[in-house]
């Protein structure tokens, strides 16, 4: 589990392939853009690097094509830094994302390589979420039905285990955890537990279904 683990928390890093995006769920974005799992960080200077397999060509990369929005879409002052080999980009905040806000990375159809094709199959947003410094449990959340409740649970780099109560969370990369667990009612709370990797609880919080 350790090694799937840690293959996972390089994607932080933002990794574009030339061949595309993998599609992550709904959710309330452009249209003709996928939209990729949320990560968190702890970081209010964030600096996101994406990486690309071909060089962009400089006159593309700029802030029409990759830009950041918070989650009532107004626009976030970045600056953009291309990499000497063009195959890199990185994404630094004009001043510090404010802690427990929710933003948006997009990289638009817009962005050539320097072979004048296009640097992406579709274009992308990825969601973020800032977290206060030294989170461990960065965000709950819970789909409830009267026969099942699937949580899903947001987590710092640093964690290497969840449960929620006594039972163990699913580890699906990007430091989420997921579990669907029956039995339980609106209204009633559970534990969710962050562990490292000795086994050492990191923290500790209730949760209530709604």
């Amino acid at each position: 589990m350790k090694t799937m683990k840690r293959s996972f928390i390089s994607l932080l890093i933002i990794c574009l392939l030339m061949a595309g995006a993998v599609p992550a769920g709904a959710a309330s974005i452009p249209a003709g853009f996928d939209s990729w799992p949320l990560q968190g960080t702890t970081d209010a200077k964030k600096v996101w690097t994406i990486k690309f397999s071909l060089p962009l060509d400089s006159n593309s990369v700029n802030r029409s094509n990759i830009y950041v929005t918070d989650d009532s879409n107004r626009s976030v002052s970045t600056s953009l830094v291309r990499s000497a080999d063009g195959t890199s980009v990185q994404v630094k905040p004009s001043s510090a994302y404010t802690v427990g806000k929710k933003y948006w990375l997009f990289i638009s159809g817009g962005l050539t390589a320097a072979n004048g094709k296009n640097a992406l199959a579709q274009p992308i947003a990825a969601p973020f979420l800032v977290a206060e410094e030294n989170s461990k449990i960065i965000q709950i959340s819970a789909s409830h039905s009267p026969l099942l409740t699937s949580f899903t649970v947001l987590t710092s780099a640093d964690v290497f285990s969840v449960k929620i109560n006594s039972k163990n969370m699913i580890y699906q990369g990007n430091n989420t955890y997921t579990l669907g667990m029956t039995g339980l009612k609106t209204g009633g709370t559970v534990t969710v537990y962050a562990y490292d990797s000795k086994g050492k609880c990191l923290k500790n919080q209730k949760y209530t279904i709604k």
